[in-house]
């Protein structure tokens, strides 16, 4: 991975480690996440890159001559200071400047709340509401299982199966008249299933249903896909939408579904695939961005990826999932990535 030294930047820090963005004219290259008004986005960066308090000097001054160049660029930056009450970023921004200004001085309290602040406000209470609040209330409702982020649990099975529930995961329960009838509402579930020709399993995912008498698999369901690993037995797998047209699957076979069907037989490992029954991710030359999506499933609070083209960086690892941020802490040194961590379990990769 290519590194370029540190530069001064009237409009931004620009840092080997962080997304490099050509603000002078509103444009960037293939960095990350981007704010739509430019003064916002330049405070945004400015405040990750000193909310840890270990600026050198010479950022610090790059930083006072962005924040003194413009009124809108104090407000910005201390308004986003206020909203996350950091001393150690209070600590950051006075050391070692060449004409310290108060993160907190009377003319950025009294400073009115422009649009953007009530258009930020409203996006984020949306988001909240849209994003979090009602999948969740909808789980509640409709799911017999589920577990939180980082947990994983044992659920013995009105027919005497046996499923293992990953983290952040959830299923519904058909048993009666007959059934035996589970509905893969969320994450990630491994099956162990009582033989009983008569009474076939069947686990529904989004995009397919499998289909087994005694066997032991595991079905990963997300937004985009289904995916389906059988470690021993046979299983059938079929669309939702096609249930006439199935693949069988022997043992160390995985299968996707997705909207535009059914991908082909492929040969995996499954003490590789299954290895989070055990607590571990293992992978294989893999984007460090699929890891960071995969890391995030076990970490209870937010993880953001700010910089494109680290993501793209391979990688293979075998981590504990129970300490999700020190995974992304070992990954990063290897990937040349920085991760900060905020309170409420926010974590910060650039």
């Amino acid at each position: 991975m290519q590194h370029r030294p540190q530069q001064q930047a009237a409009d931004g820090p620009v840092e080997h480690d962080r997304v490099e963005q050509d603000k002078a004219d509103g444009s960037g290259g293939d960095g990350g996440y981007r704010h739509a008004d430019p003064v916002v986005d330049a405070a945004l960066n400015w405040f990750v890159t000193l909310l840890d308090g270990s600026a050198d000097a010479e950022t610090l001054a790059a930083y006072h001559a962005w924040r003194q160049s413009d009124p809108r660029h104090a407000q910005a930056f201390d308004r986003l200071a206020e909203i996350n009450g950091m001393p150690e970023l209070r600590a950051a921004t006075r050391a070692g400047a060449p004409q310290p200004v108060p993160l907190h001085h009377p003319a950025a309290r009294s400073a009115p709340r422009g649009p953007w602040w009530g258009s930020l406000a409203a996006a984020v209470v949306l988001a909240a509401i849209g994003l979090h609040l009602f999948p969740a209330m909808t789980l509640r409702w409709t799911a017999d299982h589920r577990t939180a982020a980082g947990e994983r649990r044992e659920v013995a099975l009105p027919d005497g199966s046996r499923l293992t529930l990953d983290t952040d995961s959830a299923v519904a329960l058909d048993f009666g008249d007959g059934r035996r009838t589970v509905r893969l509402l969320r994450g990630q579930g491994y099956f162990d299933v009582v033989p009983d020709p008569a009474r076939p399993f069947r686990v529904i995912g989004g995009y397919s249903t499998v289909q087994v008498t005694g066997t032991a698999f595991a079905v990963h369901a997300d937004d985009g896909q289904d995916a389906v690993v059988l470690e021993r037995g046979r299983v059938s797998v079929s669309r939702l939408d096609d249930p006439d047209r199935s693949v069988n699957l022997v043992p160390g076979d995985r299968v996707t579904a997705t909207a535009a069907g059914l991908s082909g037989v492929a040969r995996a490992d499954p003490a590789t695939a299954l290895a989070w029954r055990e607590g571990r991710y293992v992978f294989h030359e893999q984007p460090f961005a699929a890891v960071v999506d995969t890391l995030r499933r076990y970490h209870p609070g937010t993880i953001l990826l700010l910089d494109e083209r680290v993501g793209r960086e391979r990688v293979s690892g075998n981590y504990r999932l129970d300490d999700a941020v020190g995974a992304l802490q070992s990954l990063a040194g290897i990937v040349g990535a920085r991760v900060t961590t905020l309170p409420a379990g926010i974590v910060v990769v650039r």
